[in-house]
């Protein structure tokens, strides 16, 4: 009996490390179930305007629509995104801009974004010599919540339209 009960001793404190580990995995999977958020926010592009162009690196003033599908209000702390334009990558900004999406609701938002002269210049080449009126375009970010360290994830793509020759109207979204 003794021999037994060496060999069962061993093998709890050799379980005992794997036990834990898994014991966590299952209950941290069971907080990420918790969250108040069913579904992820829609946010979207409403429009894009060139603000300041340097020589390296251009600045545009962008308007976000954020749409809240869930019942649950969104308190948004600032956010983190990304624009690509044509499959490439355009121009990218974060914003500290609080605000509280209604549950069912939506909010605007103004924002900018970073670009650099590669960039600029890739999607003009990509262009040249092409007749279009709109352009295709991929959002993706994510948006901090106020007091919590969780982040809500966000991927959307649309169609920018715009006014060839108009040079004073803003490119819009759809």
């Amino acid at each position: 009996h003794r021999e037994y009960r060496v060999i069962y001793m061993r093998l709890q404190s050799r379980m005992l490390p794997a036990t834990v580990i898994v014991l966590a995995a299952v209950l941290l999977g069971a907080c990420a179930t918790l969250s108040p958020y069913k579904d992820a926010p829609r946010v979207s592009l409403v429009s894009i305007q060139p603000q300041e162009m340097g020589v390296l690196e251009q600045r545009f003033a962008l308007q976000l629509r954020i749409l809240n599908p869930n019942d649950v209000a969104i308190p948004v702390n600032g956010l983190s995104y990304a624009v690509e334009i044509n499959d490439r990558e355009f121009a990218y900004g974060v914003s500290q801009q609080a605000v509280d999406i209604p549950a069912f609701g939506e909010a605007l938002l103004d924002v900018e974004v970073v670009s650099n002269l590669l960039n600029v210049m890739q999607q003009l080449q990509a262009l040249h010599g092409e007749n279009r009126n709109s352009l295709a375009y991929r959002l993706t970010g994510k948006i901090s919540l106020a007091n919590s360290p969780a982040s809500l994830p966000f991927d959307y793509s649309g169609e920018l339209t715009y006014l060839p020759a108009a040079g004073t109207a803003p490119a819009t979204a759809e």
